[in-house]
């Protein structure tokens, strides 16, 4: 069966989180206002939308830009931004309907790339320090026997850091385990859902959802602000994980009952990728199209057979089961390497600083004055034919066709 990594959807056509009812519409978005929670941890972007007959809705979604940063995650959801016409499932929240799942029917171009780019001013995203520095969920999973899982996070860091070291200053560097949940604190988490595939909900925002078929989830909050000087800076990266709706699995064992293993090494190590500031290597079906940072059109990724494309650890799809993409291939080296090259190296190990300025329109923890960006990536299976697997991204997904 085919599935999805990196913040990828799992298909829920009927119902949202806790089975709360979800409907689907077809609508015309005309404006948009992203905004920070009253916690400062996330950005939501609320969605004015015009439907068929007239009417409006205001639809939530996760992500988006505010106060000079913007915050991209990466779950299969389409984007909301005015002028493209969508197909939205959405559940009833508490002030908002929340988007599940956004499909583009017509319209609109973005510009993400083999290098993930800025919304505004399409500049490839970086760290401007020596190191990421990333902290594991204590409480880790129910899913692998010991501290097997633990074991693995370390494995998959030092994979990367292996891969790149020869050529690139940038490390990811163990920070040891904490209890700490997701959200803009510039600190880098990674953490295992075992419960509930969703997030929960903070002071300003109801719990988010993440789609069934998605295996993993990452989420990218950077300087989005072309006028700043750290324009396209990663200021946090984390990175949620499926062993809900997936059985995670290491070494081929894991506890679950779910009908899909999800390798922990091999999902993981896409996820990193995206953390360190890399795209998928083509795009999904109802993907929008797309250049990459050099200006070359991105294939759909059924359109192509390139293995340089297919074999890529940042390639969107996986088998169930699936173990080959635990290791970068030179394709995705190459594009660490060329955005942090040893030459480049701050020689400074610490944690990005807070944008300057006075605060606008934030609360405590919020962004400064300059915009931040949110980005969400996941893993997602695929809903079309042809050959078994999944999709690698920010979820997985399993085979059925969208309403």
């Amino acid at each position: 069966m085919r599935r999805a990594l990196g913040g990828l959807l799992i298909l829920a056509a009927t119902a949202g989180p806790a089975g709360a009812q979800a409907v689907w519409f077809s609508a015309e978005v005309v404006h948009t206002e992203g905004r920070w929670t009253t916690d400062g941890s996330r950005i939501v972007t609320n969605a004015t939308l015009r439907l068929a007959d007239g009417t409006s809705r205001v639809v939530s979604q996760l992500g988006g830009h505010a106060d000079g940063y913007t915050m991209v995650v990466w779950d299969d959801q389409v984007p909301l931004e005015p002028g493209l016409r969508v197909r939205v499932a959405a559940h009833a929240g508490t002030t908002t309907w929340v988007a599940d799942d956004v499909i583009l029917l017509d319209g609109g171009t973005r510009a993400p790339s083999v290098r993930t780019v800025t919304r505004k001013s399409a500049t490839p995203l970086y760290w401007a320090k020596s190191c990421s520095r990333i902290i594991r969920g204590v409480e880790g999973t129910s899913a692998v026997a010991g501290d097997g899982e633990q074991a693995t996070m370390l494995a998959a860091l030092a994979t990367w850091n292996t891969a790149v070291g020869g050529c690139s200053f940038l490390d990811l560097a163990d920070g040891g385990t904490e209890d700490r949940e997701v959200g803009k604190d510039f600190v880098n988490v990674i953490k295992i859902r075992d419960a509930r595939w969703c997030r929960p909900p903070v002071d300003g925002d109801d719990e988010r959802c993440f789609n069934a078929q998605a295996a993993g989830v990452t989420t990218v909050t950077f300087v989005d602000d072309p006028e700043d000087e750290r324009d396209g800076e990663i200021v946090d990266a984390d990175i949620e994980l499926n062993n809900v709706t997936f059985r995670l699995t290491v070494n081929g064992q894991g506890t679950g009952t779910a009908a899909c293993d999800a390798d922990l090494s091999n999902t993981l190590v896409h996820e990193l990728g995206h953390l360190l500031g890399l795209e998928h290597t083509c795009r999904g079906p109802g993907d929008p199209a797309r250049v990459d940072h050099t200006g070359a059109a991105v294939p759909l990724c059924t359109e192509t057979s390139d293995p340089v494309i297919t074999e890529a650890t940042m390639y969107p799809f996986q088998m169930c089961g699936e173990t080959k993409k635990s290791s970068p291939e030179p394709d995705d080296v190459q594009g660490i390497c060329g955005s942090h090259p040893l030459a480049d190296d701050p020689g400074a190990c610490e944690p990005p600083d807070e944008l300057g300025g006075g605060c606008c329109g934030t609360s405590r923890g919020g962004a400064s004055a300059a915009a931040l960006a949110l980005v969400v990536l996941g893993l997602v299976g695929g809903r079309r034919g042809g050959r078994r697997g999944a999709r690698l991204s920010a979820r997985l997904r399993r085979s059925a066709p969208r309403p």
